[in-house]
């Protein structure tokens, strides 16, 4: 029996252009993703714990054995802990579930489903995944796709796969259109609908950025935003703006007390409309000293830039 505990981090948007939807129906976007997580910012990591067996070990006592372990953790007891029924799995993996509650089945989750899709390609050993979730959903914080991407890391280590990055992202791509990001785990333009990622120039002052600013990360728990509801609000910007207008990345080049009139994300007018107390976050961030402050994503979690 072999174990391995990574922490999965989350990404924010600094900057987010909508446009029109393209002839395939997906809506062109533009960003920056920015990974977040307790090296950079007050954001509490997701906890995950993949156990994989050796042949004829039993995966009811690797279920035992991590319950215990996580039962152990002051505040998480055997009931916090939902456990997928082994007798009703058609799979090979058992997927436990701690931390703030979040919609759907054990089974559902896209740890599982990362274990699945490796499972098509290779011969892999009975798994027990455990998820202690901190980063909420609904958040715009990318939390389940660094999640999935954990997951095909550590499988990758347990399992002696031996995946490249090339290989580790075509699963990637296979699980979300987030999850690519995750294998990178480095501030990146995106554009297309999300699956287009491209590396910030070596001189660009956004990489060091953790270097003289701290990053504050605030959710408001009664604001739960869906990306389809997200996308069917937000007005969309036409199609030929994307040539004229000033590149996100060029504008994150000036100092960031200039990025408050620059910077927007394109979510924040209607999802404030429906949540005035997101927006009152906002303006309560910049009156602590915050230098910016924006949504993320389609919403809910709100992000601010203090100076270190």
């Amino acid at each position: 029996m072999k174990e391995l505990t990574l922490y999965a981090g989350a990404k924010i948007n600094i900057g987010l252009r909508v446009f029109e939807k393209r002839a395939d129906g997906f809506h062109e976007i533009e960003s920056i993703f920015y990974p977040v997580g307790p090296q950079n910012s007050s954001l509490t990591p997701d906890r995950l714990i993949v156990t994989v067996l050796d042949k004829g070990e039993s995966l009811s006592e690797a279920v035992a054995k991590t319950m215990a372990e996580v039962s152990e953790k002051e505040g998480i007891t055997e009931a916090d802990v939902k456990v997928a029924d082994e007798a009703e799995s058609s799979s090979k993996v058992v997927m436990l579930q701690q931390g703030i509650s979040y919609p759907g089945a054990p089974q559902d989750n896209i740890c599982v489903k990362a274990y699945n899709l490796l499972s098509a390609d290779f011969d892999l050993p009975r798994a027990v995944i455990s998820l202690e979730k901190h980063i909420p959903v609904g958040a715009g914080l990318g939390g389940g796709s660094s999640d999935g991407v954990c997951t095909l890391q550590a499988l990758n280590t347990l399992c002696h796969l031996n995946l490249t990055q090339k290989q580790l992202l075509h699963y990637a791509a296979q699980l979300g259109s987030d999850c690519p990001f995750f294998v990178h785990n480095t501030p990146m333009v995106v554009t297309g609908r999300g699956e287009f990622l491209t590396p910030l120039p070596a001189t660009h002052p956004l990489l060091k950025l953790s270097e003289s600013y701290n990053i504050k990360i605030k959710f408001s728990p009664e604001c739960f935003v869906s990306t389809k509801e997200a996308y069917s609000i937000v007005p969309k910007r036409k199609r030929e703006e994307q040539q004229k207008n000033i590149p996100i990345a060029e504008l994150l080049q000036n100092p960031v007390n200039e990025w408050r009139n620059s910077i927007l994300n394109d979510f924040e007018e209607p999802v404030f409309k429906k949540y005035p107390q997101l927006n009152e976050l906002k303006l309560h961030l910049y009156n602590e000293g915050a230098e910016f402050v924006a949504m993320t994503g389609s919403g809910s979690a709100i992000f601010a830039l203090f100076r270190s």
